[in-house]
């Protein structure tokens, strides 16, 4: 599943690379749940290429629906295109993906893949690599139910160790009171 903002950024063309690829394979759905400038061109590209079938465009939903959508989902996807800039950034999806407690798929560079492949949480490829996004989808589909329960717990605990909105609120407090007391020692 893919939720959120369907646009240049997400780099759907390598999405549809992948979902291409993987067409004829029964076991795979692709979800996408959003809207964005790129949604229109999303839909012909997914009609022009015979994926009707295996990519169901659901649309836009309201924030408060996104938690039941990732409860029925097995992965949840996140891609940026492959871009220096997006390199630099953890995108706030990843966050709430990780909360759901589901596997992470990140077809990302730099510190979001990293966080999601170093935890455990999923699996990554590079940023606009389609066939890597199919075949990580593939090994994904190929794993057994337990594997993947672990790789949504993995997903949740790594969320609630770095990225918690209590715990970050108190680190960064932590921090202040440090630098306010060397201030004062100074």
């Amino acid at each position: 599943m893919f939720a959120g903002n369907i646009g240049d950024a997400q780099d759907f063309p390598a999405i549809l690379q992948a979902a291409e690829a993987l067409k004829h394979d029964r076991r795979i759905r692709w979800l996408v749940v959003g809207d964005g400038r790129a949604a229109d061109w999303v839909r012909q590209e997914v009609e022009k290429h015979g994926l009707a079938g295996s990519v169901l465009m659901l649309g836009r939903y309201p924030l408060e629906r996104m938690p039941s959508f990732y409860m029925h989902a097995d992965a949840l996807l996140v891609s940026l295109r492959d871009e220096p800039i997006f390199s630099m950034t953890i995108p706030g999806k990843l966050q709430s993906y990780l909360a759901a407690g589901k596997p992470v798929l990140a077809m990302l560079n730099g510190e979001g893949a990293d966080i999601v492949q170093s935890s455990g949480a999923g699996l990554a490829c590079p940023a606009g690599d389609g066939q890597a996004l199919a075949e990580a989808v593939l090994k994904l589909a190929m794993m057994s139910d337990e594997e993947r329960k672990i790789m949504g717990r993995k997903a949740f605990e790594i969320n609630k160790t770095e990225f918690d909105r209590e715990m970050l609120i108190s680190r960064l407090d932590n921090w202040f009171k440090q630098l306010a007391s060397r201030a004062n020692l100074g």
